[in-house]
């Protein structure tokens, strides 16, 4: 459970800020191609999902981060549409703020690929002696 709310807050973590996954959103704020990859994967391209998973396992154009890799790769795993958290400001009559998902895109399978990375950072194996 806690691992799951660590995955939402970094997947949250750039709404209000015009990133994703740490990845400036705006023109010439970051690499093109890399800029691309993140709008891509934010809006729920599994194949851009594991990409940017990958770059971020092996620290390629973003430093390494194993907890962005393990949260894209999930994504990417995942059968299902393009969920897209949303944060819905209070309307100001004493109701509260609150985030709610979006399904942007039908129902996809989940990518082999993504499954496997996620498994093998999930459990890394120990080095035999």
């Amino acid at each position: 459970m806690r691992s799951m709310v660590a995955v939402c807050a970094l997947l949250l973590s750039g709404c209000a800020s015009g990133n994703y996954m740490g990845i400036p959103l705006a023109a010439g704020k970051s690499d093109p191609i890399l800029r691309e990859l993140a709008a891509r994967a934010k809006s729920g391209d599994k194949q851009a999902q594991l990409d940017l998973g990958i770059r971020f396992e092996d620290g390629h154009g973003v430093p390494v981060d194993l907890l962005r890799a393990k949260a894209l790769y999930n994504a990417a795993a995942s059968d299902g549409g393009g969920i897209q958290w949303v944060y819905v400001p209070s309307p100001g009559n004493g109701a509260k703020a609150r985030v709610v998902s979006i399904n942007r895109q039908p129902t996809q399978p989940g990518l082999d690929e993504a499954k496997m990375r996620l498994s093998n950072l999930s459990n890394p194996m120990v080095p035999q002696q």
